[in-house]
Parts: C-alpha cells; structure tokens; sequence
C-alpha cells in the first residue's frame, strides 16, 4: 500500500523539483563541489556538459558538471529515482525507478516531461535510443518509438542497470559486474554476441551510455563517493571524475565534437579510403571511426550499409553532401 502511495505521488508531482523537506541530502562537507580536479585527462572541451544521477532516500538529483568535474548546478526532486540517460538530438531523456516513466529533461531550468508513461510496467532502470526506437527494461525489452508510444517486447530474461546502444548493437549493464553485448536487428528475437562481454570498470558501476566514441557510467556507493567513468569497448578507463554525490548511477555527457562528416579515419578527408575504412569496421572487425557520428551520413542515429551507401553516392554519382548528427 506505501510503494502505491509513492508511485501516485510520482504521477502527480512529476515536474516539482524540492527546495527543502524532511528529507535531507547527505554531502561530505569536506569535498569543495566547485572547486575539484579531474582523476585523469578528460579529452572533453571546455563547453562540455557531464550528466550525472544520485539518489538518497526518496530524494533524486541530476547534476551538470563542467568537463574537470566541476559543479555548474544541480536540481532535486522529491519521490523520484532517476536513473539512466539518453542524449538524442541534443535532447536528454532519464529513466525513472519508482514508475514505469522516462522523461525529457529540460537542462536550464530542471523541468521535466513525460515521455513514456506505461503503467503496465512497474519501473524503468535502463533507456537506451538505437536511432528508431527507444528500449527499456522491466522483465522484458520494451520498445518505444520517438513519440514514446510502445511498438513491442522482446523475451529477456536478465536483470539491467543501465543500457547503451553503439551504433550497432546494444549493450546492457547487469547486476554481476559485466557489460553484455546484444544483435537486435532480428527483433523480437535478442542475440547475445558472448565474445564481446566486458567488465566495466567497477563492479558498483550503474547506467550505461554511448558518446559516440567511448561508453559512460557511474558507481553506486552508499556513504561514500564513486566515481563516473568514460571507457572504452573493452573496459579501460579513459577519463574518470570524483563523482559530486554519494548514491550515483547514471553519467553521460553533451559533447560538441569537431569533425569532418563522412571521414571515417581521421585524416580530414572524405575519399575511398573512409569507404574502406568504414566496410572494414562494420563487417571485418576493424577499429570504429572516431567519432562514430562522423560515418552516421544519413543522420538516422545508427551506422549500416545505408551510411556506406550515401558515400558512394557523395563521391562518385553525385549525391547529396554527408549530413551528419549535430548536438
């Protein structure tokens, strides 16, 4: 009867953010919020925003950091529990635990808006966006299309903190300490590519997200303060910052990337090298671009054949120029 309580005070409550209330959040009064260096270089540019979610008791927060880790601001919510982010078009999406809900974020103000809103579920701990639809996690894999309406489930039997998708698959972080690695071009039928499993950096680690480049994640550690982490396909750590909260869980970050559309190796260049660059990565096992949104040239949030298609037709029918995602 109390959790039904809590859930219709969620319904109600959803876009009032607590100033102050019986519920008190826990900062150790030794760390300087504003004032904290990076744990290691962060090969972020200083516009960069890091996302980060901390819940303690029936209170939640989304903080906005600077690139060192610094504090910009943060907003709190009473009766929510958000946890993992989605970043499509410059838009940021959180999954929240203590309903079936996910919301679109309004980052200069804290405002939130429902976006899914299914009540035959019981809670979210997972969103992840493979460029068509949005997919969740509550007994099943849940689809959603971009208006938030649901389009399916999939059989998956596996408990998920966190989800990302890379371009190309998605990837989910459970509860045994492992990045797991899934095809799910057959849907509703899920394939599990076992070679590709990783450890993420900690075994607290919780949510799960794709820069384009690198995953991000946070850790979960009751009393005392994790860490947030960006790394890479096999799990080594990249950059990491203190985290400004006890109780993390999801990190992930707008980035404004500098590249060339279409140049799939780096060299600034759109040519038949990036071509190849780009068959050997997708079906020969080679590196990904750099970025990944650098090859994504019909800008439909996933890189396929379609991407390698549209460049043929750029260099060599006269096709359109490569149109890639902008933040």
């Amino acid at each position: 009867m109390f959790l039904i309580i809590i859930l219709v005070l969620t319904s109600l409550t959803f876009a009032v953010r607590t100033a102050a209330g019986e519920n008190t959040w826990r900062q150790p009064p030794e760390i300087e919020l504003n004032d904290r260096p990076t744990e290691s270089p962060t090969g972020l540019a200083p516009d960069d925003t890091i996302l980060f979610t901390a819940n303690q008791e029936w209170l939640s927060r989304i903080y906005l950091l600077g690139p060192e880790g610094n504090v910009y601001t943060h907003y709190e919510y009473e009766f929510y529990r958000f946890v993992d982010f989605e970043i499509v078009d410059g838009e940021v999406y959180v999954a929240e635990a203590f309903a079936p809900r996910a919301y679109k974020v309004d980052l200069a103000t804290g405002d939130l808006e429902v976006f899914i809103d299914d009540w035959s579920l019981y809670y979210f701990y997972d969103i992840a966006f493979d460029g068509e639809y949005f997919y969740v996690d509550e007994w099943d894999l849940n689809r959603y299309d971009i208006e938030g309406d649901k389009d399916g489930t999939a059989a998956f039997d596996e408990f998920v903190a966190g989800s990302a998708w890379d371009g190309r698959y998605l990837w989910t972080m459970d509860d045994s300490g492992h990045a797991k690695c899934w095809d799910i071009s057959g849907w509703p039928t899920l394939t599990e590519i076992v070679e590709n499993t990783f450890p993420p950096p900690s075994p607290q680690c919780r949510g799960f997200w794709f820069d384009g480049e690198y995953f991000w994640t946070a850790e979960s550690i009751d009393g005392a303060l994790g860490y947030i982490y960006r790394f890479d396909h096999r799990g080594r750590v990249i950059a990491q910052w203190l985290a400004p909260a006890f109780s993390g869980w999801g990190a992930a970050a707008i980035l404004h990337d500098t590249f060339v559309c279409g140049d799939a190796n780096g060299d600034e260049i759109i040519n038949i090298l990036d071509i190849t660059f780009l068959i050997d990565y997708l079906y020969m096992g080679g590196p990904p671009p750099d970025p990944l949104t650098a090859v994504d040239v019909n800008s439909d949030g996933t890189v396929n054949i379609l991407d390698i298609t549209c460049l043929i037709a750029y260099l060599y029918d006269g096709g359109p120029e490569p149109n890639c995602p902008q933040d």
